[in-house]
């Protein structure tokens, strides 16, 4: 006989099972009932807007644009439905912008909601009726504000006067003053920040007008680093020795010719 006297040994008493109640489901049906009625009295839209409402809108990545200006063209505003924002449509509203590259927008639950944007850099000035820039891909920018422009140099020769702010222009013109502004923005040559003009009207030159007046007269695409570095040695030691330029010829293999201000005769220094 086992030892084992547990609970789990005894036998139990069968329990008996009475018939359904129909009245019974009747019973649940009415509270079911009862419960959809409730619910269908419940402002459910104003109760999900006190608890998932917009309480501020954060903007990353801005550096000339003003975040409340984001947030006003992004047409998200404080105290709105957090779940019924659309993302999709208040990014596109941002790339509408021509200043703006990249946009992305994302809920934060429960209050907030996150704006990231890359802002298009401008690299060149270019006439349209006032000056307005455009970017390393051509893309034309509107300026931040009347009149004020970055620092970048002018490009001589193209007009964009008719062109709607965003349009990209890929012009042999537009394409050869951008090739300029990255030779000359090379740190081995620390050219960029003396550059005032580019002018490209010409097809077979590039004129280059620095800031202090000199003019450099250079092949119509950029030349060698080596040829260019041949330029800024030669600015630096008129720059040292005081002797002002009128103008500068690195058009020529090895060569680089200078005209000293108010002498008709120019000077020749091997490259």
């Amino acid at each position: 006989m086992s030892a084992y006297q547990g609970r789990a040994l005894r036998t139990r008493p069968a329990t008996r099972k009475g018939p359904p109640r129909p009245w019974r489901f009747f019973v649940h049906a009415l509270a079911a009932l009862a419960v959809l009625a409730l619910a269908a009295h419940v402002p459910w839209k104003s109760l999900r807007r006190a608890c998932l409402s917009v309480g501020d809108v954060r903007v990353e990545g801005n550096h000339y644009l003003d975040a409340a200006s984001i947030v006003e063209r992004s047409g998200i505003r404080q105290g709105e439905d957090l779940l019924g924002i659309d993302e999709a449509r208040a990014r596109q509203a941002l790339l509408l912008d021509s200043r703006i590259a990249y946009a992305e927008v994302s809920r934060v639950l429960p209050h907030s909601v996150r704006i990231r944007v890359r802002e298009r850099v401008p690299a060149l000035l270019v006439a349209h009726g006032s000056p307005w820039e455009i970017d390393p891909w051509g893309v034309l920018l509107e300026p931040l504000e009347r009149g004020v422009v970055a620092d970048v140099p002018l490009l001589v020769g193209p007009h964009f006067d008719n062109l709607p702010a965003g349009s990209q222009v890929r012009s042999p013109a537009v394409e050869r003053g951008l090739a300029w502004t990255r030779a000359l923005a090379d740190q081995a040559l620390q050219l960029g920040g003396q550059v005032s003009e580019l002018d490209v009207t010409e097809d077979d030159a590039t004129g280059i007008t620095l800031l202090d007046g000199t003019r450099v007269m250079a092949p119509a695409w950029p030349p060698s680093t080596r040829r260019l570095s041949a330029l800024r040695v030669v600015l630096a030691d008129l720059k040292q020795k005081g002797t002002p330029a009128e103008e500068v010829d690195v058009r020529f293999e090895n060569q680089v010719i200078v005209r000293p201000v108010g002498s008709p005769q120019a000077g020749t220094r091997d490259g």
